[in-house]
Parts: structure tokens; C-alpha cells; sequence
């Protein structure tokens, strides 16, 4: 089972993530950051891809679809990323994944929160999957921050987390400085879903950039008996 930080931020013991100056926000924002903040929420998205909407998103984007996503057969049912992986947004998530901050997880569980019960309610699945790490990387850094964004979602929403029954079996490294293609050759065969799966699934992650690890898990999860597969993002790669 995923270690789950025990303990919310403390009011008042920290100064605002963004700007450092003092807060009362249990989520550890001040005021005019929180407006900030809400207002980056609030970007129409693609629904295949997640990248913002440019112009009226329903008369000019085919529907809530991005011009590069119509006609395209897309791998997933829908995809909900909260915000853009802009500078503030990445130095959180490092914050949490390479410096064990765990003083940010409110308020990434409820950037996500917020985006997700806003757009599930068509295609609400039947569970959730953090996007597993392979077992020497989650040695390494100790914890999955997939995991702890997961169980927020799943607290929230009611929507089981699926704890156990798929796994990354194969190391990949990082990815980071590899293109789509060469990303999507590196992640074959990576993940394995072990027994059946329910139909309705929403992978769960914390930064989607090309997709290729999400379309390699959904794969997995669909020769396991998914029928439907989404995502469900903290941030998206612009």
C-alpha cells in the first residue's frame, strides 16, 4: 500500500507557495494568489488532448477538440488536465518529487479535485489507477506522487482506487530529453495489468507532456478488459 502523508498543512506555519508572503489558506495560498490561481482553472481544454482551447470553444474548435485533434482516433476516452506546466506549476511539483515537500500536496490534490468533478460526470469511471513507477525508481525517490494526487481524487469523488494489480515492469529511465516517437519505442511493454480490469478506468498522473506513458498504460489496462480508458492530470506540458 502507498504511503499517504499523514497530516494536512498546518495554518499559519508556512508562507504562501507563489508569492511567501503570510497566509491563512490551508492550501497554502494568500489571496491574490488564489485568485490567480482559480483563474488559471478556468481555460477551456481540449477534451483528447488537453491543451488549452484557442478561440470560442464550441462553435470553433469542432466541440470542445483542438483543430490538431479532429479526425485524429484518439487513445483515450477524455482527457482533464487541471493547468498548464508553466514555471510556478513545475517548481511544485519538484518541490514534491525531488525535495519531498510534502507541504504542496493539498493543494495539488485539490487543483485536481477541482478540474476533475467539474468534467467527469460523462465519463465517470469505475476507478482510478496512479501512474505506476517501476520498483527501483519508487525505492529511489521513496513515494509516487501519482499515488498521493489519486487518493485526493478518490476521497473526493468516491471513485475507488485500484491499489494493486498493475505494475511497471520495466525501467525506463527518464524521459525527459527523448522525443514522442522515441519516448512511445522506450515504453513498450512497460506496464502489465495483472487479472481483470474494470471497464471504465482514469489513469492518474501528475504532469502529461507527450502522452506516451498514458497511452502505454492504457494499452496494458485494456488487454486487461478496460473498454475505456482517460486521463486525468495535475498539469499539462503546453
Amino acid at each position: 500500500m502507498e504511503w499517504m502523508p499523514s497530516r494536512r498543512r498546518r495554518w499559519l506555519d508556512a508562507p504562501c507557495h507563489f508569492c511567501r508572503l503570510d497566509t491563512v489558506d490551508p492550501d497554502g495560498l494568500c489571496p491574490d494568489c488564489r485568485r490567480e490561481w482559480r483563474a488559471a482553472l478556468g481555460r477551456p481544454r481540449c477534451r483528447a488532448c488537453g491543451l488549452i482551447l484557442a478561440g470560442d470553444p464550441v462553435a470553433g474548435a469542432g466541440f470542445g477538440i483542438c483543430a490538431a485533434c479532429v479526425g485524429r482516433q484518439s487513445p483515450f476516452e477524455r482527457v482533464i488536465a487541471a493547468v498548464d506546466l508553466d514555471s510556478a506549476v513545475r517548481a511544485l511539483v519538484h518541490r514534491l518529487k525531488y525535495r519531498q515537500d510534502f507541504s504542496v500536496v493539498p493543494l495539488l490534490q485539490a487543483t485536481l479535485v477541482e478540474a476533475v468533478v467539474e468534467q467527469m460526470e460523462a465519463t465517470r469511471p469505475d476507478a482510478l489507477v496512479p501512474m505506476p513507477l517501476h520498483p527501483r525508481q519508487r525505492r529511489r525517490r521513496g513515494f509516487n506522487q501519482a499515488w498521493l494526487l489519486a487518493d485526493g481524487v478518490a476521497r473526493a469523488t468516491g471513485v475507488p482506487l485500484l491499489r494493486r494489480g498493475v505494475r511497471r515492469v520495466r525501467d525506463t529511465g527518464s524521459l525527459t530529453e527523448l522525443s514522442a516517437r522515441a519516448r512511445r519505442v522506450a515504453l513498450r511493454g512497460a506496464f502489465v495489468a495483472d487479472g481483470p480490469m474494470p471497464e471504465r478506468v482514469a489513469i492518474i498522473d501528475d504532469v502529461l507532456t507527450t502522452g506516451a506513458s498514458a497511452e502505454a498504460l492504457a494499452a496494458a489496462l485494456r488487454r486487461g478488459g478496460a473498454s475505456a480508458v482517460s486521463v486525468w492530470a495535475l498539469a499539462r506540458t503546453p
